[in-house]
């Protein structure tokens, strides 16, 4: 029996295309489309991303937990970063709101919230350097999460 070359060729395309997909707006489903993520790794991530923000970097995702560097490592290449917008609005934010977000422990969002309650408004990641329970390591980790506004 002769196997039709347009078979061969098709099938052959559809299994080495590889999907890309954007890491802050995929759906579960998208996840789902990348060899190594079922709904399992999807939901993590998702849920991981929401607590958050969005992932600044390709490399964020692979600190999701439960996720295997292993499994990541296959599937960075497939992964496309985009822009987040600060949305923790360190102004107005409660403690409790702070304290959800993965970078910020509980002690550094009580120390926020007093300084804010005692000095006023942030203006900036200086302002906030002022509160000495963040060593910069975790500054420069938050940063992309805040908004001074």
């Amino acid at each position: 029996t002769k196997i039709s070359k347009s078979y061969n060729t098709s099938s052959t395309e559809a299994f080495s295309k590889k999907v890309q997909i954007d890491i802050n707006a995929a759906s579960i489903e998208e996840w789902q489309q990348i060899k190594g993520i079922g709904p399992y790794y999807a939901k993590k991530i998702i849920s991981f991303r929401e607590k958050l923000g969005g992932f600044t970097t390709i490399t964020q995702v692979g600190t999701t937990y439960g996720l295997p560097d292993s499994v990541f490592q296959k599937i960075s290449s497939q992964l496309v970063s985009s822009p987040i917008t600060g949305n923790l609005l360190i102004n107005t934010i409660s403690v409790e709101e702070l304290k959800a977000h993965p970078y910020i422990k509980k002690h550094q969002a009580i120390a926020i919230f007093n300084y804010r309650k005692n000095h006023g408004a942030f203006d900036s990641i200086e302002k906030l350097k002022k509160v000495k329970v963040f060593s910069e390591k975790d500054l420069e980790r938050i940063a992309p999460y805040l908004s001074f506004q």
